[in-house]
């Protein structure tokens, strides 16, 4: 490390403490992760491992009730920002509403573009079709989910390129699908609400990283954001102290398999300040500048006080925030496999949208 990077990183460090206030405190030294040292070729065949239990985990669960619409069709897009670019390298599920006689076929439609969980590593857009149905219903928006690429075979920053990608060219096919590019809302879940932040930030000041976007950018409405991670600089087990119940929070097996696999090569904790990967460290002046905010986290989550604090600092910044925090639930409660989703999950998709109208209704 330069002594100029060296600098660069010690005063983002103290900017990181400064707004730590709640939590545990910092470890003296940074958690050593032992999925580190394994290598790439063993990462990847976890991950694959594991996106084969997920999907049967969601083809058994859908047995279990009635199973949410299949996309209206795939799209597939161009890879321009990452290192490993090319054409029609990203598929996006999207549902179209059907066309109703009360509604003129000239009325433009709201849309809402989706990054589903999956810890970097594991899922796919089609995850998240009971979300995708009910903004169907009740929004009567275009939904598009994104199908980023994975980690470990691509590792941060990609998948935060991709979903700009996404968002940036979705936008330009409004005519396509009738969409009002002043009524488009980001949501994700877990690591996709994380993606979904990550990505608006990047829209702001695209050149911070290089990269090369074509105006206009595309305006946000507002960010829906399901359980994110949102701080990198807090290791694993800081946020497990974090959490009323550490014993419920993700096995640490699985979170070392997802850190190791996204964060490639390993940083210390202290550096990785970039807002790509922590965008609740995002300055002050990118705050003020945020589209409403509705963020829904979970009581047994580790990831629970940083989402928290991230609510409090938008309100603190005058923002408007909206959070809810569903209790007595662990990360990700609203995918629960192979049972089919519990009451509460639609009644938290309802509040969701219910914020989204309010903005969209408000443009």
């Amino acid at each position: 490390m330069s002594k100029d990077n060296k600098s660069t990183a010690e005063i983002d460090a103290a900017e990181v403490v400064s707004i730590h206030d709640i939590g545990p405190p910092p470890l003296e030294e940074d958690y050593v992760n032992p999925a580190d040292k394994s290598p790439r070729w063993l990462l990847g065949a976890h991950a694959f491992a594991l996106r084969c239990m997920a999907g049967i985990g969601f083809h058994l669960g859908n047995r279990f009730s009635l199973p949410p619409p299949a996309p209206t069709e795939t799209i597939w897009l161009d890879s321009t920002l990452s290192a490993w670019k090319g054409k029609q390298t990203i598929s996006v599920s999207v549902w179209i509403p059907p066309e109703s006689p009360q509604r003129p076929s000239t009325t433009k439609r709201p849309a809402v573009i989706n990054f589903h969980g999956g810890g970097f590593i594991l899922g796919q857009g089609t995850d998240d079709s009971r979300w995708a149905d009910a903004l169907v219903s009740s929004l009567g928006a275009v939904v598009f989910s994104v199908n980023y690429r994975l980690a470990p075979g691509y590792p941060f920053p990609t998948p935060v390129e991709d979903c700009v990608d996404a968002i940036v060219q979705i936008s330009q096919l409004a005519d396509r699908y009738n969409i009002d590019t002043d009524r488009i809302t980001l949501s994700g879940f877990s690591a996709g609400a994380t993606l979904a932040t990550s990505s608006w930030t990047v829209l702001q000041d695209p050149k911070r990283w290089t990269y090369e976007i074509a105006a206009p950018l595309p305006k946000i409405a507002g960010l829906v954001l399901y359980y994110p991670s949102l701080d990198w600089t807090l290791d694993r087990p800081q946020k497990r102290k974090a959490c009323k119940r550490p014993d419920l929070t993700l096995p640490s097996g699985l979170t070392d398999l997802i850190d190791a696999s996204y964060l490639h090569p390993p940083l210390p904790r202290r550096e990785r300040t970039d807002i790509r990967l922590s965008p609740g460290l995002m300055p002050d002046e990118l705050v003020d500048r945020l589209p409403p905010v509705h963020l829904c986290l979970c009581e047994y989550d580790m990831l629970l006080a940083e989402g928290k604090l991230f609510a409090e600092r938008l309100e603190s910044r005058g923002r408007k925030v909206s959070v809810r925090v569903v209790e007595g639930e662990k990360h990700a409660w609203d995918k629960p496999m192979p049972l089919g989703p519990k009451d509460s999950v639609a009644f938290e998709y309802d509040i969701s949208i219910a914020a989204i109208k309010s903005w969209i209704d408000g443009i």
